[in-house]
C-alpha cells in the first residue's frame, strides 16, 4: 500500500475512533433536555365584578352574566386549541394555572352552598386531558390542589359553582420520572366579602421531584394574588424563604406560574403596570430569568374580542442553580376558530440540567 493510502486509512480510522468517542456524551446531554411550558388555561370570566355588587338581585344578575361569559369562551372547543399546541412543542411537564370545574345547581334551588351544585358542566383537567388523548399526546395529571370552591345564587334561577386548581401534567412517554409529589397553601390570601359570603381564596403550590437522565430536579407550579400585590409579594416569599419548599437554593430548581407580577426593562427598573414585587422576590432569592421578554397578559374577557393586546409578562419560568435555557417560545397569541385558546399566551422552554 502507498504512504499516501496508508495515511489515509489511519486518518479514517482515526476519525471513526473520535466519533465513537463523542457519539455518548452528545447522546447524554440530549437526554438531560426538559421541555417545560407555563399554561394559564382561563377560568372562563373575570370573577372579581361579583364583590362590587351593592345587593343581592344585582349580585344575582352579575353571576348570570359571570356563567353566560364562560359559556360562550367555550372551553371544551378551547381545550382542543390548547391541545395542539401541547402537541406541536411536546413539553415533558406542564405546569396548570385557572385548571377550573364548573357546575351548577338543579332548577329552582338557590342556597349557595347549603346544597351543593353537582351537575359538571365541564372540568378544564377532564377536557384538556381527553384532546391531549384525541390529539395523540397523551398527557396525565400528577399533582393537583383545589384552592378555591364558591357557590352562590344567579338570576338564571338555579346556583353556579366553581372550583379552581392548580395542576400538573406530565407527558406520558417522556423520560422524565416523577418520584413524589406535594402540595401546600399560603399563610396569607386575599378574600373579598361578596352578598353570599365571604369567598376565601386559598392559593397555593403544587410541585414534584422528578428525575431525569439521572439528574435530579425539583419543579413546583402557583398562582399568586393578582388583586393585592402585598399579598403576592408575601406568598412568593413563603416559597423561597426558609421553610417554603424551594428554601434549598442547592437543588435544581425551576418554577412556573401565573405570578400576576411583571419585571422591569432591566434589573434596576422595578417600576411596571404590574407590581414587580413578587418576581424580584424570587430573583433575589438566587432565581433568575433565562428567557427573553415576552408579554403574556392579557386579551379580553371575551375571547372572541381582538381589542385588548398583550401587554404585560406576568407569566413566567425561573430556574436555579445551574439550569441553562437553550430556546424559548410563546404560544397562543393567535385566535383559531374565533376564540383566543386562553386570555394569556403560554411559555415554553427547553431547559438543560447541569
Amino acid at each position: 500500500m502507498p504512504p499516501s493510502t496508508s495515511r489515509r486509512a489511519v486518518a479514517a480510522l482515526l476519525t471513526a475512533l473520535c466519533a465513537c468517542a463523542v457519539l455518548p456524551a452528545a447522546a447524554s446531554a440530549k437526554r438531560q433536555d426538559l421541555k417545560v411550558m407555563v399554561r394559564n388555561v382561563y377560568l372562563g370570566a373575570d370573577l372579581i365584578p361579583l364583590a362590587t355588587q351593592p345587593d343581592k338581585p344585582s349580585f344575582e344578575q352579575a353571576a348570570a352574566q359571570r356563567f353566560q361569559t364562560v359559556e360562550r369562551n367555550d372551553f371544551p372547543t378551547r381545550a382542543k386549541s390548547l391541545a395542539a399546541e401541547i402537541r406541536k412543542n411536546k413539553p415533558d411537564i406542564i405546569g396548570v394555572q385557572e385548571a377550573a370545574i364548573w357546575r351548577r345547581g338543579a332548577d329552582g334551588v338557590k342556597d349557595g352552598a347549603t346544597t351543593p351544585a353537582t351537575q359538571v358542566i365541564y372540568d378544564s383537567t377532564e377536557e384538556l386531558l381527553k384532546a391531549l388523548r384525541a390529539a395523540g399526546t397523551p398527557y396525565r395529571e400528577v399533582a393537583g390542589r383545589d384552592w378555591f370552591d364558591f357557590e352562590a345564587p344567579t338570576a338564571l334561577n338555579y346556583d353556579v359553582r366553581i372550583t379552581q386548581r392548580d395542576v400538573i401534567l406530565v407527558r406520558r412517554g417522556s423520560k422524565l420520572k416523577v418520584r413524589r409529589s406535594f402540595r401546600g397553601r399560603f399563610r396569607d390570601h386575599f378574600d373579598p366579602p361578596t352578598q353570599y359570603g365571604v369567598a376565601q381564596q386559598l392559593r397555593g403550590w403544587v410541585g414534584v421531584d422528578a428525575t431525569l437522565a439521572k439528574r435530579r430536579f425539583r419543579f413546583v407550579t402557583t398562582h399568586l394574588e393578582a388583586y393585592s400585590p402585598e399579598i403576592a409579594d408575601q406568598q412568593m416569599q413563603q416559597l423561597v424563604k426558609s421553610g417554603g419548599p424551594l428554601a434549598s437554593k442547592k437543588r435544581a430548581s425551576i418554577l412556573v406560574g401565573d405570578f400576576n407580577s411583571a419585571p422591569g426593562r432591566n434589573a434596576n427598573d422595578r417600576g411596571t403596570s404590574r407590581d414587580a414585587s413578587a418576581y424580584y422576590s424570587a430573583i433575589d432569592a438566587g432565581f433568575r430569568n433565562p428567557l427573553p421578554s415576552r408579554r403574556t397578559c392579557c386579551f379580553a374577557e371575551d375571547l372572541s374580542s381582538t381589542a385588548e393586546p398583550l401587554e404585560t409578562w406576568i407569566d413566567h419560568v425561573l430556574v436555579r442553580p445551574r439550569v441553562k435555557a437553550l430556546r424559548s417560545g410563546i404560544v397562543g397569541t393567535r385566535q383559531v376558530g374565533g376564540l383566543f385558546p386562553s386570555d394569556h399566551a403560554g411559555i415554553t422552554a427547553t431547559l438543560r440540567l447541569k
